[in-house]
């Protein structure tokens, strides 16, 4: 590699990438290039003044220098057949107008000459196996081990690099992508998904620029990766046509798409820690835990916290505890999970028990926790040698033969702690609660792999795109009720209307339909019907037809003095059943997106609701669905009758492959989808929507 900016100065930024570098044990050959500074040595390594002087092409390129020489620095290394480059200096995008230019001139540089570049404004890369380590400020090599994380924070990782020394959690590689004008994030979980050195993936980002695909990305990666999202105020900029945008922020559609993709998110960057550990013990393939511990007191803390998390306590059998009483000294506790071991003084025993417990055919995991007591200086009781004797390796040892995960939480002075940490080769932890967590995020995502190949793909509905494609182009803006007509061709149920203009054609159209019926206001500007009396039900007769269509005029007029009226909506009322609700948006980074939950009138009061991405499986759909407190509703709760479920999942779905083919499409918004009792259907009664340019993608079966 070639660093740019090296000098044998007092104060060299670019020398201490250097000194990392050697001092992390990198063996490949490095130059620097520095004009005027020809023939200087830094640690040993030669200065040049320009790329054309150096013995060989080297296959990266280092860039700590002022911004405004990078552009013709890149140009230089292009010419040279230099395809990697790390642009460290920052004043580009991030730092106004002229910033903005460079990062133009830079982009249009590797696009020239087919160049992948890291950065700007980054801390690059660092391997802990090959000791490259392109940060510039000095620090002591890492130990060797598993964890790869990719930061969009180059500062932040200096933070952790201090926690994973003080927890011994090793490190495979280290990515500060900074501006990421070109090498992304999605690029970077790519080759880490392939890495064999790489076994868990680390993920701090504050902003998403390709969504759509780090989350494919992901979905093809079988390691755990761990995402921390930064930044995540709500969408305020996003102007509120629907139920579907005002309920919904970035932060909703982050979470729904890292679901989706089996991203794990984590609210404190210290959890990249306690998943890193936990990752790094045997799998834990089912739900039955063993918990044990010296103590009743922390017994029951952690009982509680288990069942908390969602574990069972395994039963072991009788066996099993009768065969702990040649290890008891008083006989004075009654053995059970969780298990009291206060009364077994003898702490060699103790990985003896770890295994048995272990090896049983009940019990998929178990946790104990410890504790080291700040004992007298003199202290020679039988108690310093039951809870300061070392059985690490003997419980390594357990961990290893038995391929069952044993979570260990100590509470000690964090001097004892940082000890233990580095002389034990399996994970310590000092929180009880963050161990269990853990372990709960452990076995989820061993499940889910388990389940990977079951998962249905999302195939699509049965749509005339032909018939779609002509709509869209004879239609832009916002729409009221027309956009039904787009619903029924994409084979989405809708309440069948007419739209009347005046009082009598309103008696007419009454007359022929039938009874009872409902009257709406069409107007692109009023959302909420209801609200501003928009809405009259129960029509019976022609004269209560012509008085709904004055008194809904009336009352908009007054309500909303400037609303545009098309005229007044008339169907016929729906049967009774649940009010559900579906809508959908275009998110900038993660593209289209359908929200679904409960309905009517309420439906941004109770904002009982979740998301998926477009396209979307009806599995994945119905497991969401079943979580929200509106499915107990919809399963016939307090004597209502079950509502046809699948029938609301099939528009729910339908939604979500119409949003996926047609780009323009910007939202919808379903409200109420009528869901009647089981078998019998559901129907669109009301809906609005945006259309932008509207054009078709390939379809989803292509």
């Amino acid at each position: 590699m070639v660093i740019f900016g090296l000098t044998s100065k007092n104060i060299n930024i670019p020398a201490y990438i250097l000194k990392n570098t050697l001092r992390w044990g990198y063996r490949g050959a490095i130059f620097g290039v520095t004009p005027g500074h020809a023939g200087e040595e830094v640690e040993g390594i030669r200065i040049h003044n320009c790329l054309e002087d150096l013995p060989v092409v080297p296959e990266l390129a280092v860039m700590l220098i002022p911004a405004r020489f990078i552009p013709s620095a890149m140009e230089d290394c292009g010419r040279l057949g230099i395809k990697r480059i790390a642009i460290l200096a920052g004043g580009f995008n991030e730092s106004g107008e002229n910033g903005e230019d460079l990062a133009r001139s830079i982009t249009g540089v590797a696009a020239k000459y087919g160049i992948r570049f890291m950065g700007p404004n980054g801390l690059a890369v660092a391997d802990a196996h090959s000791g490259i380590c392109l940060p510039f400020v000095p620090h002591r090599k890492m130990g060797e081990g598993g964890f790869s994380f990719i930061t969009q924070s180059g500062g932040l990782c200096l933070v952790l690099w201090n926690i994973m020394n003080d927890e011994n959690v090793g490190m495979a590689k280290f990515a500060s992508i900074g501006n990421k004008l070109n090498i992304d994030e999605a690029d970077i979980l790519e080759y880490l998904g392939t890495d064999p050195r790489t076994t868990v993936i680390g993920l701090y980002l504050e902003s998403i620029g390709n969504g759509r695909r780090l989350v494919e990305a992901a979905k093809k990666i079988d390691k755990p990766i761990i995402a921390f999202k930064a930044n995540v105020s709500a969408a305020g900029s996003r102007a509120a046509m629907s139920h579907t945008a005002s309920m919904s922020n970035d932060d909703d559609i982050v979470n729904a798409a890292f679901e989706q993709a089996g991203i794990i998110r984590i609210n404190y960057i210290h959890e990249f820690i306690s998943m890193a550990k936990i990752f790094n013990l045997p799998p834990m393939r089912g739900n039955r835990l063993m918990v044990m511990t010296p103590g009743g007191g922390a017994a029951v803390i952690k009982a509680d916290l288990c069942e908390q998390y969602g574990f069972e306590f395994a039963d072991p059998g009788r066996e099993f505890y009768e065969d702990l009483n040649k290890y008891t000294n008083a006989g004075v506790i009654r053995f059970s999970n969780p298990l009291d071991m206060g009364d077994i003084y003898n702490v060699r025993a103790y990985p003896e028990i770890f295994r048995n417990a272990l090896n049983n055919e009940n019990v998929d995991g178990a946790i104990y926790g410890h504790a080291l007591p700040l004992f007298p200086d003199d202290d020679t009781s039988i108690f310093r040698q039951m809870f300061y004797t070392d059985i690490t390796a003997e419980t390594a040892d357990v961990i290893n033969s038995t391929g069952k995960p044993l979570g260990i939480s100590m509470s000690s002075p964090q001097t004892s702690h940082v000890k233990i940490c580095r002389k034990f080769d399996y994970p310590l932890f000092s929180r009880t609660e963050e161990m269990i967590k853990a372990l709960r995020v452990q076995a989820d995502f061993h499940a889910r792999m388990a389940r990977r190949e079951e998962k249905p793909a999302a195939s699509r509905t049965d749509m005339d795109e032909k018939a779609l494609n002509t709509w869209l182009h004879d239609h832009e803006g916002d729409l009221g009720e027309e956009i039904l007509e787009l619903l029924g061709l994409a084979g989405i149920p809708v309440m069948e209307s007419c739209v009347v203009r005046h009082e009598e054609e309103a008696a007419r159209a009454a007359s022929e339909t039938g009874y009872p019926l409902v009257m709406k206001i069409v107007s692109p500007d009023v959302l909420h019907k209801s609200d501003a009396g928009g809405v009259v039900i129960d029509i019976r007769d022609e004269d209560a037809a012509r008085k709904a269509f004055g008194d809904i005029r009336e009352n908009v007029v007054s309500m909303c003095p400037d609303a545009r009226i098309e005229g007044m909506r008339l169907m016929r009322m729906a049967e009774p059943g649940h009010d559900m609700f579906v809508g959908a948006l275009r998110d900038e980074s993660f593209g289209p997106v359908v929200v679904f939950g409960y309905g009517g009138i309420y439906t941004e009061v109770f904002r009982d609701i979740d998301r998926v991405l477009c396209p979307s499986s009806r599995k994945e759909i119905e497991d969401k669905l079943m979580k929200l407190k509106c499915a107990s509703i919809l399963r016939g709760a307090r004597g209502r009758g079950r509502g046809d479920i699948e029938a609301y999942i099939d528009i729910i779905q339908r939604v979500s492959h119409l949003m996926f083919l047609c780009d323009g499409l910007c939202e919808l918004d379903l409200n109420p989808v009528r869901v009647f009792n089981s078998e019998s259907g559901a129907l669109v009664l009301d809906a609005r929507g945006r259309i932008k340019g509207a054009k078709m993608t390939e379809s989803i079966s292509r």
